[in-house]
């Protein structure tokens, strides 16, 4: 562990962190009260649990962004005798943290909005991957990259054509720029990343660990590509933290396939004929040719950035582009007459930016009065909240969710009524294995064979299981 000789004599034993009968509350009831936890140096770590659990209120805790109601915690590398404005400064160099949305962090900041991304024709330049690193981009040799950590294609897109994968790229490097720490707390880091990217980030946080002696603390449901260097695991059951060691996740070998099988052709619920999609001298898409017919199962795969849910945006009528391309749903080309909303009300979507994007007047609404806002079955709103066990979260508001519990709550709103077009852009997203069989079930006895679905994964298991035909880009 790189550390100064002052530092050095403020070290415990074998203790990185210490934690002493500690209760925390984040914006409501306490989750966690009279904890002891120690995490050693040199270890790291993987914090798992079910959803609504704590995992990243302790993540925030760990990271010095929740103060302790009651209870201390100390930190090997900070002389507790200092005055607090200098611990801050201390916890704020030494231990970086990297939310689960990235992305939200990045658009907000700029005082962006997330269609922007859609949009070329705008009053001032949008900041770009360069503009975000800054003057520090000339220590970039000083941190000793591997080559796999692709970064120069990054440098000159605009934030908001970024996908999350990049902007986790772009927030851990300029952390890293910033000052090495000593400790590296990730929430949910491998969600939303393609296959390719969540081996490269893996191996870049090895790399950290080898080179750097920095200590992780990961919040995941057990990805198989997560470090080599997470050892032990921090467990939250009922309140509890339980310390086990990491047992290796082997990868699944039997997976049960519900797809549909093969129909005969029926009309088209999509079509497009040489679709070509460019923000200023990048071209995304080009000549693209994609067809939907009603009923089908379709995967759409790709590297992150690629224009999946740019494809998306095009059916789902939020993208300009729609009107300009020959885009055609439900046998109708865009612009001959149908506005927005009588497209929206035949498709069903859900996509990351509704996780990270909820209006302020929507956040403050509880799970109940959300969920008869989008609904006015009542019969049917009761059997999913029996279905899925949403009781113990009616009354709470959207804004105190997990992100796994908003994601079900989000996916249950989309169950309330079925459409013709059911559009899933990386759906299952922080859903603990519980909640995952639970939609899994659900889809699998519940959804019309007349409903066309499109599905955006990085997962092979899921192009498996839900789908008959696919579209790479």
């Amino acid at each position: 562990m790189l550390c100064s000789e002052k530092q050095k004599q403020f070290f415990f034993p074998d203790g990185m962190i210490h934690c002493n009968e500690v209760t925390v509350h984040d914006q409501g009831p306490s989750i966690f009260q009279s904890v002891d936890l120690h995490l050693q140096r040199g270890v790291s770590y993987l914090v798992t649990g079910q959803n609504g659990s704590g995992k990243t209120t302790l993540l925030k805790f760990l990271a010095g962004k929740i103060l302790p109601r009651h209870g201390t915690v100390t930190y090997d590398f900070i002389d507790d005798q200092l005055g607090w404005d200098e611990k801050f400064a201390l916890r704020k160099k030494y231990i970086h943290f990297v939310p689960t949305h990235a992305l939200h962090e990045l658009v907000t900041t700029p005082q962006l909005y997330y269609q922007q991304r859609y949009y070329t024709i705008e009053s001032t330049p949008l900041p770009t991957g360069r503009d975000y690193l800054g003057e520090r981009l000339a220590d970039l040799g000083s941190i000793q990259l591997p080559d796999s950590f692709q970064l120069h294609h990054l440098l000159e897109l605009e934030l908001t054509r970024l996908s999350n994968g990049q902007v986790k790229k772009l927030i851990i490097l300029k952390q890293l720029l910033d000052s090495i720490p000593y400790v590296l707390i990730l929430d949910y880091p491998f969600e939303g990343l393609d296959l390719q990217s969540r081996m490269e980030l893996r191996d870049f946080l090895d790399h950290l660990v080898l080179l750097h002696g920095i200590q992780l603390i990961i919040a995941d449901h057990e990805h198989p590509q997560l470090p080599k260097a997470i050892t032990k695991t921090i467990d939250i059951q009922d309140d509890r933290i339980v310390m086990a060691k990491r047992a290796e996740i082997p990868l699944p070998t039997n997976v049960i396939i519900y797809a549909t099988p093969e129909r005969k052709e029926t009309e088209p619920v999509v079509e497009m004929h040489e679709v070509k999609i460019q923000y200023g001298a990048k071209v995304i898409l080009q000549h693209l040719n994609w067809k939907i017919n009603r009923g089908e199962r379709w995967a759409l795969t790709g590297r992150n950035g690629s224009g999946k849910t740019t494809l998306f945006s095009l059916i789902y009528a939020d993208h300009p582009m729609a009107y300009s391309e020959k885009v055609f749903l439900f046998g109708k080309r865009r612009g001959t007459g149908e506005s927005i909303w009588d497209i929206k009300k035949r498709i069903s979507y859900l996509g990351p930016e509704q996780l990270h994007f909820l209006d302020y007047d929507t956040e403050q609404l509880t799970v109940h009065e959300y969920l008869k806002k989008v609904s006015a079955n009542i019969a049917n709103l009761t059997d999913l909240i029996n279905y899925f066990d949403l009781n113990p979260l009616l009354s709470n508001t959207l804004r105190h969710l997990s992100n796994g519990q908003l994601q079900l709550v989000l996916m249950v709103a989309l169950f309330l009524s079925q459409k013709e077009l059911l559009l899933l852009d990386e759906p299952f997203q922080f859903l603990d294995p519980f909640r995952k069989q639970l939609v899994f079930d659900y889809l699998e006895t519940h959804m019309d064979e007349s409903v066309t679905l499109v599905l955006i994964t990085h997962y092979e298991s899921d192009v498996d299981r839900w789908t008959n035909h696919r579209l790479t880009l």
